[in-house]
């Protein structure tokens, strides 16, 4: 039985217009297979639950033999037999079949996609890179349109949803919109892919991110990376050809280099599948991707509430910074650029601009704006506010709060007492 996010994508596929025999031969199944599912109704059954075999304990054993030795299966189940295999000859003489049809019979046909159709992304680790005098990660963002081959990439040292999303808008900048994107189930799109019902659950910011640039998000099925083949062949191709043996000083030089490898070697080269040059092909499919120049800029920063102190100042990664006098005593909204130092973050009351930083090392006790220190200066040099006065209704306006001084009320025998007059 084909999984139904199998038959989704079959569906999906036809409707695209592909030939049936053409879907048929990529998914590895009969025309008349495809014909049932295009028109198939009604809801899927649950699949059936398998039975645990006498061979399962021993199937790794017999794979890993597989994949060093062309052994026959007798040969095998003798093996095996030795080991504490009860079942019998036939079940291990067509599993034997099975992985050895699998090795040999690979599917071999790409999957190739009309101009501005598809683009494929992905992640990957490529080692350790110092920043900020630290150890970080490094990552490698790819981005491949499925019909030309261009490429688009960044390093990074953060595989965060805001980054992604950053990512994602640069290059839909520089290439243009596709009417798809291919993601495998990274969670910072996919919430949950239940592979027994092929349902997908995306992330609801990740959602908002594609309706507001018109693509449709696609998500791969698990434990099938051959339907992304193309991003997954281009990041072992950026691994070998250009980071291997590569010199730089810092992020920022490794992207420099990354992105002249990009317009003078990689998308100029002649492809091995299409034989022909990723930006020749790219010409035609420029007409068919949408570009993202009359498209508001989604803001893809995150968003972290704060509350700014009555001495105008907000906490923010263990320094205090200072904000505008007007959101003292308010909560306030932290939206970071990028998460290392020297990054630029602003901070927003309401819908107001009330400061604009960067990012200073954890051992900064406290950042004041020389115009936040003034504006403080001004209303609170020499005046304390009178109770109903237009001072008061002033410094209440803006934020700036003083003790309350506290009276305590006595009777006035308590005084006539003091100075010995009687009552």
């Amino acid at each position: 039985m084909i999984p139904q996010e199998r038959s989704i994508m079959i569906r999906h596929f036809v409707r695209e217009g592909m030939s049936k025999a053409k879907v048929a031969r990529q998914f590895g199944v009969c025309r008349q297979t495809v014909y049932n599912h295009v028109n198939r109704q009604g809801s899927y059954k649950k699949p059936r639950k398998q039975r645990r075999s006498k061979l399962d304990p021993f199937k790794g054993y017999i794979r890993s033999r597989l994949e060093r030795f062309d052994l026959p299966a007798t040969v095998l189940y003798r093996e095996i037999s030795e080991r504490g295999y009860e079942g019998g000859y036939t079940m291990v003489g067509c599993f034997v079949r099975r992985v050895k049809r699998a090795k040999v019979t690979k599917l071999t046909e790409r999957f190739e996609t009309e101009p501005g159709r598809q683009a494929q992304i992905d992640f990957a680790e490529c080692g350790v890179i110092t920043v900020d005098g630290r150890p970080r990660k490094l990552y490698l963002f790819s981005l491949v349109l499925g019909f030309s081959r261009m490429l688009w990439g960044r390093f990074l040292i953060s595989t965060k949803q805001p980054e992604l999303l950053r990512c994602l808008k640069e290059a839909f900048s520089a290439l243009g919109i596709p009417r798809e994107v291919l993601i495998d189930n990274m969670k910072q799109a996919v919430e949950r892919h239940d592979v027994t019902t092929g349902t997908v659950r995306f992330n609801r910011t990740f959602l908002d991110f594609a309706e507001h640039y018109g693509f449709l998000p696609i998500a791969a099925p698990p434990y099938w990376p051959r339907i992304k083949g193309k991003v997954e062949r281009v990041i072992d191709y950026v691994k070998r050809s250009f980071l291997c043996g590569r010199q730089f000083t810092d992020l920022e030089d490794l992207n420099r280099q990354f992105t002249l490898w990009q317009d003078t070697v990689a998308n100029v080269r002649v492809h091995g599948t299409t034989g022909r040059q990723p930006v020749q092909l790219y010409r035609q499919e420029m007409k068919h991707l949408r570009s993202s120049e009359a498209i508001p800029v989604y803001d893809s920063r995150p968003a972290q509430i704060r509350k700014a102190g009555r001495d105008s100042h907000i906490r923010y990664c263990g320094v205090f910074y200072s904000v505008a006098p007007s959101a003292a005593g308010r909560p306030v909204v932290v939206r970071p650029q990028g998460e290392r130092l020297g990054d630029h973050f602003e901070v927003y009351c309401g819908q107001k601009l009330v400061a604009v930083h960067y990012r200073r090392a954890g051992g900064t006790h406290r950042v004041t704006l020389p115009e936040h220190a003034a504006q403080i200066r001004r209303l609170t040099r020499g005046k304390r506010p009178r109770r109903g006065g237009s001072s008061a209704v002033e410094f209440e306006q803006i934020g700036v709060a003083y003790p309350a001084v506290e009276v305590q009320t006595r009777s006035l025998a308590v005084y006539e007492s003091l100075v010995g007059v009687k009552p």
